[in-house]
């Protein structure tokens, strides 16, 4: 596997690429945005490791362009405790993050998470178009339309849509969701999941605050159904949802 580092910190990039040569990872680094960006196209890497505290905007802006225009993994490493940050990386397309300080463990069971997830996704057939109700799935131009609406997904939108979509009226527990998109197995951070919910809702539903087809079963998961609950009781929806667990 191919991995570009990206970071200006060059001690914890040098100490990174020495460790990960050692374990088998063929390595590149880079210590500028331009840099990175000559490197992620000359050598076309299987994962992107990047401060995203660099520049800001413009390394957002980058993590979007390798995820969407070469399908590269990425993983974003920030110091940031604040919840917000965090999902800013998630809106820009990035595969999962890791916060600074962190051991050469984590950053490396994050790797072999990120690596099955890139094998799954180009050795497991899917329909490139599903419909469930209303909503329309493209997974080939990462679109989805309703009701004469039609907006673009983001990848990660596009996994996690379809995932509820093949499971339409059952209920996704929050670490399905997590094996399935990040890799993860039991993983408790709901944040990761939540923000991505509620952009599909915001894509998808009348008034995002009030869903009516991407329904909360609360203390569980998540559910995409056919019918706009807006037909019948949503209380009741998800409490049929509940007991079907």
């Amino acid at each position: 596997m191919k991995l570009l580092l990206v970071d200006t910190d060059r001690d914890l990039i040098e100490m990174l690429s020495s460790w990960l040569k050692t374990v088998g990872y063929e390595v590149h680094r880079a210590y500028t945005l331009e840099r990175a960006e000559r490197v992620w196209e000359e050598q076309e890497p299987d994962l992107v490791i990047i401060e995203t505290a660099m520049d800001d905007e413009e390394g957002l802006a980058l993590c979007h362009s390798m995820r969407t225009t070469h399908d590269t993994l990425v993983l974003a490493l920030t110091e940031a405790a604040d919840s917000q940050d965090e999902i800013r990386c998630l809106e820009s397309g990035v595969d999962s993050y890791l916060r600074k300080p962190f051991l050469p463990g984590q950053l490396l069971a994050h790797i072999h998470a990120l690596s099955r997830r890139g094998r799954s996704a180009h050795t497991a057939p899917t329909p490139s178009i599903l419909t469930i109700g209303p909503i329309r799935i493209d997974a080939v131009s990462s679109k989805v339309s309703i009701n004469g609406k039609t907006e673009y997904l983001t990848p990660i939108e596009n996994k996690l849509l379809r995932f509820l979509a093949i499971n339409a009226n059952n209920v996704c527990t929050g670490n399905q969701i997590v094996s399935h998109i990040w890799g993860f197995s039991n993983y408790g951070d709901t944040r990761l999941i939540k923000a991505h919910i509620q952009h599909l809702r915001q894509k998808i539903e009348k008034d995002p605050n009030n869903p009516t087809y991407l329904l909360t079963v609360r203390g569980v998961g998540y559910s995409l159904v056919h019918r706009s609950s807006e037909e019948y009781d949503t209380r009741e929806v998800t409490r049929a949802l509940q007991a079907a667990m």
